[in-house]
């Protein structure tokens, strides 16, 4: 057992929201909090007996009894109903090497708890015969194949047999547990297809409320004609009429043995036997009478369900939750209406890192103890941190749960919809009473929004909510700023003797003016366009790249770098932004710039990035100052076009008439603003989208020189080489 944290005792259950698994919960819990035990429960959502492909994915929330954190679990068997899923859990736990305790199954080589069913159908036969002196008793139960039904007959044969009273194949009907089999049998005894008895035995209160509903129709008087006993008590006998007598299986203090085995077997210390036998719960459908105390305790749950599920009614939350925008709306709503949680005192909202990722689907994999997930507080006993935690799956939450306190009664809950898996819910309560109906429809308005946000990824709204992912960028699939800091911060710690740290950032949509963009689907396909092309760059020098905010982006990687190097990325980087079709179309050549920097060990890196910001703060002054110049923009205009259509025949005097200027005039100014001559800059933009062809496409050097505007092949190439220090060849094949 670890040490150094409070035990953690896993349970694994299914539809945690069922009376029967809330009863056994609640002796679970009970006795966690006298042993000073946390305990993390496991369970799905909906629980299907059969396979729906849809929901599958529900069921890898019970891949985290996998963690390393847990020092016991408990098996509820009988809840899963699925049997390829109680399959998979039963070959998951004994891949465990922690006890296990299995409660209502028999498992070979594990402690396992079992409610004597036999002896309680023993009881309930006996108090019929002894009590009310019935001699003529029917008993419907499950389907003949399970053995918890044959139980329950055999419990009442014994009874009849000892006492000398008739019971044989026509005093038992097998069913199937709900309570369409009641409401069969009501009809074969008001057919007279089968004789009414004196009293009918319900295998559960399921199939006692379809017999009561459907008896009621008919105007049969109960008890008077028919004496009917229930079993399991679910807890909603106030909806059928009369009042149910049932006998009450003893779930919670099966729960309480099954976490004092745990604790024993962890401390060595011996424990206290707890009785688990069940006990009767009089109604009115037996002639003792109903027992106030028990109905009174289940009308106040009753009336709080009731007022809770009026609050979801008449509140809101469902609508203003998928209007949130960002993964910051979403928790404030689920913060906002958080109090429509019956007993719920901390809500933990646990997502995997790339939760919002439009193509991810949850592999069918083993389970990943390293798969990164963030945990948001939405509220909690004790005050927290409202910021984000950062934790592996197989840790299950982060080491200390913000404002979580002391007492942990943890139920873990998949996020998900449509086949992805988002991550999953940590409700905590302070008190046994938990997880009910209410919590479900509160669940699934959260998993819904959780999905319309995701949606909101798509190109009309995604510039709108592209915050999140904790670690990414939605609109570009980059690091984000905490994404790639986390990475850089990682690279520093591993570098190598001879090993430099080298970044590149890029400014893009400098002095654009972004109101012009009709539809926001053109910004999308822009910061996509420039997305990719820092990917490119950054896969050719096994580095890394990100988005630090709006239009900033960074490039890093580790190696054995020289200057010549990180200045040929930066110029294959600059070819790839201002050639790409849309960006160049769209904004243009002078609005972005770049600023590059080798980096050595000892250098902090966030230094470096503010370095690098106020290498491009200066080039935007003095690009400022040039923008200042009369004509400006009608130069400017000219060399996009130019840069972007070299091959076109360019004529300086052609141009100059078109501005009414002089040749010399028009000369001496486009060297002014640009730096460069005319005609040096027509050169510049041969070999400029020369680069660029090299580099985007697989044509022949012959090809690009045509495109370009040579007609001379081997001009172009030693032109190319002039200006560039290597062939095109070389340009193309050169690794940074």
């Amino acid at each position: 057992m670890n040490t150094d944290h409070r035990p953690l005792i896993g349970v694994i259950t299914a539809r945690a929201s069922q009376s029967e698994q809330r009863q056994l919960l609640k002796g679970i819990l009970s006795k966690a909090d006298e042993l000073g035990i946390d305990i993390a429960v496991f369970s799905n959502v909906y629980n299907f007996i059969e396979y729906f492909a849809d929901v599958e994915v529900e069921n890898k929330i019970y891949e985290l009894v996998h963690s390393e954190r847990l020092d016991g679990v408990i098996l509820v068997s009988e809840s899963l109903i699925y049997p390829d899923l109680r399959k998979s859990i039963y070959e998951q736990i004994k891949k465990l090497d922690v006890p296990v305790v299995i409660t209502d199954a028999e498992e070979d080589g594990y402690t396992c708890i079992n409610t004597d069913v036999k002896n309680d159908f023993r009881n309930i036969t006996q108090h019929l015969t002894d009590v009310h002196g019935f001699r003529d008793i029917d008993i419907i139960t499950g389907g003949e194949m399970f053995e918890t039904s044959r139980l329950r007959v055999d419990g009442v044969r014994e009874v009849m047999t000892e006492k000398g009273l008739p019971f044989g194949r026509n005093n038992i009907i097998y069913g199937n547990f709900w309570t369409d089999s009641g409401e069969a049998l009501a009809e074969e005894y008001m057919s007279g297809k089968r004789r009414l008895p004196q009293a009918v035995i319900c295998a559960n209160d399921y199939m006692a409320f379809g017999l009561l509903d459907k008896l009621f129709e008919y105007d049969i008087t109960i008890p008077q004609d028919l004496t009917v006993i229930g079993y399991e008590h679910i807890g909603e006998r106030i909806y059928h009429s009369p009042i149910l007598t049932t006998y009450q299986r003893s779930r919670a203090d099966t729960g309480a043995k099954a976490t004092a085995l745990i604790y024993s077997e962890l401390t060595g210390e011996p424990m206290q036997d707890i009785d688990i036998s069940g006990y009767m719960i009089h109604g009115g459908t037996c002639s003792c009478g109903v027992e106030k105390k028990y109905l009174r305790d289940e009308l106040v749950e009753i009336r709080q369900i009731k007022m809770y599920n009026d609050m979801n009614f008449c509140g809101n939350f469902e609508q203003q939750s998928v209007t949130c925008r960002s993964i910051s709306d979403y928790i404030r709503t689920l913060q906002d209406f958080s109090y429509l949680i019956r007993n719920v005192s901390g809500i933990y909202l646990c997502l995997h890192e790339d939760w919002c990722t439009p193509s991810h689907k949850s592999p069918i994999e083993e389970f990943s103890n390293n798969r990164p997930m963030i945990c948001y507080r939405i509220i909690s006993p004790e005050k927290g941190s409202d910021e984000p935690a950062f934790f592996t799956r197989g840790q299950l939450f982060p080491a200390e749960l913000p404002g979580a306190g002391d007492k942990k009664f943890l139920f873990f809950i998949p996020l998900f919809s449509e086949g992805n898996e988002f991550g999953h819910f940590i409700f905590q309560y302070t008190t046994p009473d938990t997880y009910d109906s209410v919590m479900i429809e509160w669940l699934k308005i959260s998993v819904n929004a959780l999905q319309v946000l995701r949606m909101k990824n798509d190109i009309n709204t995604l510039l709108e909510c592209r915050n999140l992912s904790e670690y990414h960028d939605t609109a570009t699939g980059l690091y984000n700023k905490t994404g790639f800091m986390n990475e850089l911060a990682n690279a520093c710690k591993n570098l190598g003797k001879n090993e430099k740290l080298y970044l590149i950032m890029i400014r893009t949509g400098i002095y654009s003016d972004d109101s012009r963009i009709d539809t926001k689907n053109l910004s999308v396909r822009l910061d996509m366009e420039i997305a990719e092309c820092l990917s490119r760059i950054a896969g050719s020098i096994n580095g890394f790249s990100g988005k630090l905010s709006d239009k900033v982006y960074i490039i890093a990687a580790v190696g054995e770098f020289s200057e010549g190097d990180i200045f040929l990325a930066v110029d294959k980087l600059e070819m790839m932004i201002s050639h790409s079709p849309i960006y160049v179309r769209e904004r243009g050549l002078d609005t972005f710039f770049t600023a590059m920097r080798l980096v050595p060990a000892a250098e902090n890196s966030d230094d470096c990035i503010t370095a690098l910001n106020e290498d491009i703060n200066i080039k935007i002054k003095q690009l400022s100052e040039k923008r200042h110049q009369t004509h400006y923009k009608e130069y400017l205009k000219v060399r996009n076009s130019m840069y972007r259509e070299p091959a076109k025949d360019w004529d300086a005097r052609k141009t100059c008439r078109d501005f009414r200027l002089s040749y010399g005039h028009f000369r001496a100014t486009y060297k002014n603003i640009f730096g460069i001559s005319f005609h040096q800059d027509l050169i510049m933009s041969r070999i400029a989208m020369a680069k660029y062809l090299l580099l985007s496409t697989t044509i022949g050097i012959p090809a690009v020189a045509f495109k370009c505007g040579y007609t001379d092949e081997k001009y172009f190439m030693r032109q190319f080489r002039q200006l560039t220090g290597i062939t095109p060849n070389n340009y193309r094949s050169r690794s940074v």
